[in-house]
């Protein structure tokens, strides 16, 4: 597909929680947004523009700030939130790649270099992220709400997955973390001790290829190989998904995570394993 359908299906995913009543338009690249006059047009150009030479993993929060730009000039009874009242006891997080929480409008901060963690409120048949507005229209500290999110998401989202040990082709195993149709399970990775305790002093493997799967794999002297598998099991799993959440992989030590990169050989040669320099020491002691 090119960018512009992936853009498209990625907004009309997006609208009903962050713009509601406005759609995608059959012909044209852009939004229909009702008015109380009529309805707007709005191109879809400028957002693509945004997001063409970005990676896919942080499409989701370029198009949450343009929304957020697009709602400040509609008028107020368009703009306002037509989803109702917020239910406490319906307050998730949600781990979503990319880390530009800052700007978005929304309660979400960033966990880490690479992911956001975002408070949603889990309507039926569809998440709805939680602006700063319906925040303090709530009577509670953005603190307090975010802890509320995560207490409720481990109790009712986290606590039933399916864990189950996987064979690498190479050797080895994988850790699945699964549920399907739960779109929480990425916010396992803030846990990741819990569901990889023997992940120890080279820490682990870890990818999050759906938001309702998470792959852990502890690192040890065959990390090379495992890396190459590990990968490849990541980036068919994103592929095949209709929950993408991001194809790259990181090595989680020290409770950061770090991205690495699985290179083809040169010449039919072995598959390269790229790594960040802070984890180079690590790196050596494993003999890579």
């Amino acid at each position: 597909m090119d960018l512009m359908t992936d853009l498209r299906a990625l907004v009309e995913e997006a609208l009903p929680a962050q713009l509601p009543g406005a759609r995608v338009a059959p012909d044209e690249d852009e939004i229909l947004v009702p008015l109380p006059d009529g309805r707007a047009r709005v191109s879809l150009a400028p957002l693509l523009r945004r997001c063409r030479d970005e990676p896919r993993q942080i499409w989701p929060h370029l198009l949450a700030d343009w929304l957020a730009d697009l709602r400040g000039q509609l008028p107020p009874s368009v703009a306002a939130d037509e989803a109702g009242p917020i239910p406490l006891d319906r307050l998730r997080l949600r781990l979503t790649p990319g880390a530009d929480a800052e700007s978005s409008g929304f309660l979400a901060l960033p966990f880490g270099d690479h992911f956001t963690a975002a408070v949603v409120v889990d309507r039926p048949g569809r998440l709805d992220l939680l602006t700063l507005t319906q925040a303090e229209q709530l009577g509670r500290e953005p603190d307090e709400l975010v802890r509320l999110a995560v207490r409720q998401t481990v109790q009712h989202e986290l606590a039933t997955l399916d864990v189950r040990d996987h064979e690498l082709p190479a050797g080895g195993s994988v850790r699945l973390l699964a549920a399907d149709g739960n779109p929480y399970v990425t916010t396992a990775l803030m846990s990741v001790p819990r569901f990889l305790p023997e992940a120890g002093e080279y820490g682990a493997l870890v990818a999050a290829p759906r938001y309702s799967a998470v792959l852990l794999h502890q690192v040890g002297a065959d990390l090379r190989d495992t890396a190459v598998a590990f990968d490849r099991v990541t980036r068919s799993m994103f592929d095949a998904a209709d929950d993408r959440c991001t194809d790259r992989i990181f090595w989680w030590h020290d409770r950061v995570f770090h991205p690495v990169r699985v290179l083809p050989g040169t010449d039919g040669g072995p598959a390269e394993l790229r790594v960040p320099p802070a984890l180079a020491p690590l790196a050596d002691r494993l003999g890579l």
